[in-house]
């Protein structure tokens, strides 16, 4: 039986629009243009994190939605950072992930992960050669990252806050180093992120006001920022790859400018 499928897109078209998309230069905007909303819904946000906290790359875990892995290997693509700084280890799964994918693409980067307590690391991630993992107290910054060491690191960086401690601190810190380029993601930023890290493996539902810190950390951002209007804005094409604030990290593709 013959098949009766005809596929009538017009390919030429789509690489037009394709191109016309990835060379929209009203991409950067400020926080202030930006709303806090979002197309995901907090059933869709409970069902997509049953699926995140089950992701594993090389068999660690690596606590990250689909949505978010592509909307970072295609910036990682794109800013080919030589400094990746992740604040928050976890198992090192997600550092383990962004040095492998640096590492695909062919570029030269070093990529340090922090957390106060290394012990959870995988032995695959704290065994790797391309991911330097530190352990270190956030609430002393400066002493995990001393400015002479900081300086000789090579740009552009890609900055990853993933800790959720002393965030503002951290940032105003590593403000005075960044340099044009550069870029920050802070993550779970989505006011329905729970603090309840198994809240997509729960049964039952649960109030998400009640344990939720995405909104303090959109609060933070947006207290941080704004006092630096004139040195970071919202990059929308990761913001809204997949829709407005199609992300866990609402408003949280930063780039230095």
């Amino acid at each position: 039986m013959e098949s009766t499928i005809e596929d009538h897109t017009n390919y030429e078209t789509l690489e037009k629009d394709i191109a016309k998309e990835l060379n929209d230069k009203n991409r950067f905007v400020a926080m202030k243009e930006r709303r806090e909303t979002s197309v995901l819904s907090s059933d869709i946000v409970a069902s997509i994190s049953h699926g995140k906290l089950l992701t594993l790359w090389r068999g660690v875990s690596i606590l990250k939605d689909p949505l978010s892995l592509t909307i970072m290997q295609q910036l990682l693509w794109e800013l080919k950072p030589r400094t990746v700084i992740e604040f928050g280890a976890y198992k090192g799964g997600s550092a383990l992930w962004t040095a492998d994918m640096l590492k695909m693409f062919g570029c030269k980067s070093r990529v340090i992960s922090i957390d106060i307590n290394l012990s959870l690391l995988d032995a695959v991630a704290r065994e790797s050669p391309d991911v330097e993992f530190i352990e270190g107290d956030l609430f002393h910054v400066e002493k995990c990252f001393p400015g002479d060491f900081l300086k000789n690191l090579p740009h552009p960086w890609y900055l990853m806050e993933d800790a959720h401690v002393n965030m503002t601190r951290v940032l105003e810190y590593f403000d005075t180093f960044l340099e044009p380029g550069d870029y920050i993601c802070i993550e779970d930023t989505h006011p329905l992120h729970s603090a309840v890290v198994d809240q997509g493996l729960m049964k039952e539902l649960y109030s998400y006001t009640e344990f939720a810190i995405g909104q303090a950390k959109l609060n933070e951002l947006k207290t941080f920022v704004m006092g630096r209007s004139d040195r970071y804005q919202v990059d929308q094409r990761y913001t809204d790859f997949f829709g407005y604030n199609a992300t866990w990290n609402m408003n949280g593709y930063l780039r230095r400018v």
